[in-house]
């Protein structure tokens, strides 16, 4: 609402004072059914690759289980009926639902409180010199850490379980929040900002009305980015000792040789790293559209 009274009152545009923000936005872009055919003609071209290999024999199973397989695997990961359950064991037969929805509740609440820590403190390094003196070098210190070398310490503190793994999902969602809300707030024009004041906004509204809504694009990057690296982070947070979830599929894989079943779990990650990512531009597009103009 305050960029579009800027704009009206001032009888500036917006675009012509934040100017272009990036080139792709100056590019005309796909349409839908074409975007779509675009992006499964590349898959596709592999796919019919790799069943060629695999059925003249070039390529081992023990490498690369052919398609056909893999797809067998999948349809008894979805839709086989499931052994009696055995202490202990990690099912894979007729188990998808649970396992999903053991990881993917993991990174919801991990990511959450992600978000409700990474704005704020993005916010406020973007908007404060002093904040950013006194904790930019010790979050740039923590954040160099790889989240593996957060493992150890995620046991001692939370123990065996979902504790410790959403610690962990939340390290790595965290910091793309924190350093795009900050980066993006803190290059927002000085024009827009002088101009905001000149047509009377108050100092303490500022950033809710001029710094937050010009920094939203770079904000909803450093979102995707944190929920991306947050779900990549789950297959580590379910070394914490947890017998449900895909990540513990995976590793209990590994445990008999099954490559089938550890690419059916990668593949699984994927697809759902994929529509958590169309859905979060597509909730952020709306509020993000003048960006695009």
């Amino acid at each position: 609402m305050a960029l579009r009274e800027v704009e009206g009152n001032a009888g500036l545009d917006l675009g012509d004072v934040l100017g272009p923000s990036s080139d792709i936005s100056t590019r005309e872009r796909l349409s839908g059914w074409r975007r779509v055919v675009v992006g499964l003609a590349f898959p596709a071209l592999l796919l019919t690759v790799w069943s060629i290999l695999s059925a003249s024999g070039l390529l081992s199973d023990r490498l690369l289980p052919a398609p056909a397989d893999l797809a067998r695997s999948a349809r008894d990961f979805v839709v086989a009926p499931q052994r009696e359950a055995v202490p202990g064991v990690v099912p894979f037969r007729g188990a998808a639902v649970e396992h999903i929805r053991a990881s993917v509740g993991l990174w919801a609440v991990a990511y959450g409180i992600a978000l409700c820590v990474g704005l704020p403190l993005g916010l406020g390094l973007g908007l404060s010199r002093w904040m950013a003196a006194a904790v930019d070098p010790l979050f740039e210190a923590l954040r160099s850490v790889p989240i593996t070398a957060w493992l150890p310490i995620a046991l001692v503190w939370f123990g065996l379980g979902s504790g410790a793994g959403r610690f962990l999902v939340f390290v790595g969602a965290v910091s793309p929040i924190v350093v795009a809300t900050a980066d993006s707030t803190a290059r927002v024009p000085k024009q827009l900002v002088d101009t905001a004041r000149m047509l009377g906004t108050r100092q303490r509204d500022l950033a809710r009305r001029v710094y937050l809504p010009a920094a939203l694009p770079g904000i909803v990057t450093g979102l995707r980015l944190g929920l991306t690296l947050g779900w990549t982070t789950v297959i580590v947070a379910e070394l914490t000792g947890v017998n449900r979830g895909l990540g513990a599929m995976m590793f209990a894989a590994r445990e008999v040789s099954r490559l089938d079943q550890i690419i059916v779990g990668m593949a699984t990650f994927a697809i759902i790293g994929l529509a958590g990512d169309i859905l979060l531009r597509a909730a952020s597009r709306p509020l993000t559209r003048w960006a695009d103009a």
